[in-house]
């Protein structure tokens, strides 16, 4: 097992035994799956915890930490005889979160982005958020119409380097934000309080003014905050390089109850400037 994959099942298993929000989840798998990555603005609106879990369907499934339990998230079927509809809505009904993760993961199958929701937001005159604009697009590819156009495809990302001092700084921004236990929710609420479009740019800022000692206008739940913490001494075990092995070591050179256990002891006690008495 890679060290990346090791890391977005940690992200799971942090929320293992706790019912803490599923925005938090995802919000934590996201900056994992990105963190050498530039982050990609048009993707990561309305909707992006759902294009997280999007891209790590086939190596973890959590249908009960989901919204609509009973939604597909492996594939999605469109009716044979799609007849085209370019039609402006007149409003775009509100929806359940199961409906709308249903939407969404129809509209990104069929390869459409947020730049695609954008333009169908300016042909169908509509000032509604993004999000439900992609909602109301793959409600209607599940119903068999075709949109106004064809998805548009995206160019590469180029390799970004991870030296450069603004990707550096971003994911400080980031690491702040998730470490205190924000999660995108909170980022939405952010981004409405600062009128920022982009709850992404939310994120940033929020962590800019953590990094400075400031407080934010939005607090985190407790439950996600202790679910931050965790997660970040696990990744602490982790980053002096200490594998799954080294946790069962150190569980039963601890009496700890498992390796999860001696993960989260370690992290503490290398946060704390201790050293562990196994090397990685």
């Amino acid at each position: 097992m890679t060290d990346h994959a090791e890391q977005l099942r940690e992200a799971f298993e942090t929320y293992e035994t706790g019912t803490p929000d599923p925005d938090a989840v995802y919000a934590r798998v996201q900056e994992l799956s990105t963190k050498y990555r530039r982050r990609r603005r048009s993707l990561q609106v309305a909707g992006g915890t759902v294009l997280a879990a999007v891209a790590v369907a086939g190596v973890v499934t959590l249908p009960n930490l989901l919204p609509g339990n009973a939604r597909n998230t492996s594939t999605v079927s469109f009716p044979a005889g799609a007849v085209p509809s370019s039609a402006a809505p007149s409003t775009i009904p509100s929806m359940s979160q199961a409906d709308l993760d249903r939407y969404w993961n129809a509209y990104f199958a069929a390869g459409y982005d947020y730049d695609d929701a954008v333009h169908l937001a300016a042909l169908w005159h509509v000032k509604a958020d993004i999000g439900n604009v992609k909602a109301e697009a793959g409600r209607r590819l599940l119903a068999g119409e075709t949109l106004p156009f064809p998805a548009t495809p995206n160019p590469p990302d180029p390799t970004p380097n991870p030296n450069d001092p603004e990707i550096k700084a971003e994911e400080a921004q980031l690491a702040a934000f998730f470490d205190n236990g924000y999660t995108w929710a909170e980022a939405v609420q952010l981004a409405k309080i600062w009128h920022l479009a982009d709850p992404s740019d939310a994120k940033t800022m929020a962590g800019k003014k953590l990094l400075a000692g400031q407080t934010l206008p939005v607090k985190p739940k407790p439950a996600n905050v202790a679910a931050a913490r965790t997660q970040k001494e696990v990744d602490a075990f982790y980053g002096k390089g200490y594998h799954v092995d080294d946790a069962v070591r150190l569980a039963k050179l601890w009496h700890l109850k498992d390796a999860w256990a001696a993960k989260i002891e370690g992290g503490k006690r290398i946060l704390a400037g201790q050293t562990l008495p196994i090397q990685p």
